[in-house]
């Protein structure tokens, strides 16, 4: 992965957007007070160059609705995408059963991006074992040259989960 240009992000976010001591994480502290990690990670899921998208609350305190949080989040995301040609995977978070809650306010962010017609997600739910909704998605920009094959290797991989043969 390519580095993120701060100076660029922090041109169009609302919170200054600084380096973390984690490789490829960048963070921000709210009006409230909420320092929030915004990390990418290498993944191997699917054959082509792929990241896992991450947000994470850094210091563990409550983080009311601010529209400031999604506008910097999506200047990250911009960022990430402007010099990464790479596929995007964000999976929600399971541990406080919010999955479904975090899946449609990612939904919803996503689709007022400004730059929306540049990329394509595709989204699903897979439920495990121990009957928990798990959602996920992939997002790439529009001209990644290996589109299609993200695109079935997505498709595949969700029927081979949900039809997981018993053990």
């Amino acid at each position: 992965m390519k580095e993120l240009d701060i100076a660029k992000i922090n041109e169009t976010a609302p919170y200054k957007v600084f380096n973390t001591r984690r490789y490829h994480y960048y963070g921000f502290k709210t009006k409230a007070d909420v320092v929030l990690l915004v990390g990418f990670e290498e993944d191997d899921l699917l054959s082509s160059e792929s990241y896992q998208f991450t947000i994470l609350n850094g210091n563990g305190k409550p983080s009311p609705r601010d529209n400031d949080v999604k506008k910097t989040i999506f200047s990250i995301i911009k960022e990430f995408f402007r010099v990464n040609n790479a596929t995007m995977l964000y999976i929600c978070e399971t541990g406080d059963n919010k999955q479904a809650m975090r899946s449609r306010l990612f939904s919803r962010w996503f689709s007022t991006f400004a730059d929306k017609g540049k990329y394509s997600i595709l989204q699903s739910s897979i439920v495990d074992r121990e009957g928990v909704d798990n959602f996920f998605a992939v997002i790439l920009r529009n001209d990644n040259p290996n589109i299609a094959q993200v695109i079935a290797e997505f498709t595949s991989n969700v029927k081979f989960f949900r039809h997981k043969p018993n053990e």
